[in-house]
């Protein structure tokens, strides 16, 4: 009994270590901390867009109303958040701004709903930073009509698209792809049945677009579509109202 006791005795640090450092590995060792100061933007940030460049580096895209609404982006270098070029770069105001990364230049580009001085809705926009200067991508407002709620994707082989509500087609969704001059229809504008908010665009390894959205045709559930290369159809069954 006395020599159970002694080999015991001699394997009690042993555990105690081990159950000491599976809760030191453990999820409860970490928490959520800020990124640089809280509340580092100027003055008043609505609908932020986040995105890492390739490099690893966050990025954030934000309405920004130190600057009459328009568009800033900020990054983080390490130690503080920094301006990329001019705070309030949008020629007008910009709201639903959404960020992504050029995986072909590692340029960021903003896409946003462009706002002139006398209305509550614009057009589409998209303005890339050149490591200057925020310039545009195709023209300026080059949606038909007017818009809501910008998502902004680029294909793998680092082809531009972008998706957002159309107001001008029964307020469905519209993508469009900047083919190196213009942005151009990806198969027909306005293709879901009726309205539809919320948009998100992505894409599969083989470079198929996909769109997911809020359906009002079918009470506000979700539905997702995919582009074969002609038409917009949907992806699963879709049930309907």
């Amino acid at each position: 009994m006395k020599k159970l006791f002694y080999i015991l005795l001699f394997f009690l640090p042993v555990v105690v270590s081990a159950q000491f450092n599976l809760y030191k590995d453990s999820p409860l060792e970490y928490a959520w901390k800020y990124v640089g100061n809280a509340g580092f933007s100027a003055g008043e940030a609505v609908g932020e867009s986040l995105a890492f460049s390739p490099s690893g580096q966050p990025y954030v895209a934000y309405t920004d109303w130190e600057n009459f609404g328009r568009a800033t982006v900020m990054k983080f270098d390490g130690t503080n958040w920094v301006n990329v070029g001019n705070a309030g770069f949008s020629q007008e105001r910009a709201i639903y701004t959404s960020l992504a990364f050029s995986p072909n230049d590692s340029l960021p580009y903003v896409a946003y709903q462009d706002i002139g001085p006398s209305s509550d809705f614009g057009y589409a926009t998209v303005m890339k930073f050149d490591g200057a200067n925020w310039v545009n991508v195709g023209n300026p407002g080059f949606s038909e009509g007017l818009i809501g709620y910008t998502n902004l994707a680029f294909s793998p082989s680092g082809q531009l698209y972008m998706a957002f509500i159309d107001f001008m087609n029964n307020i469905g969704t519209t993508v469009m792809k900047f083919d190196g001059t213009n942005w151009v229809n990806v198969g027909n504008a306005g293709f879901s049945s009726y309205a539809a908010d919320y948009i998100s665009l992505a894409f599969n390894t083989d470079g198929q677009p996909y769109v997911a959205y809020m359906d009002s045709w079918n009470a506000n559930k979700a539905t997702a579509m995919t582009f074969d290369g002609t038409h917009w159809v949907n992806v699963g069954i879709r049930v309907s109202h």
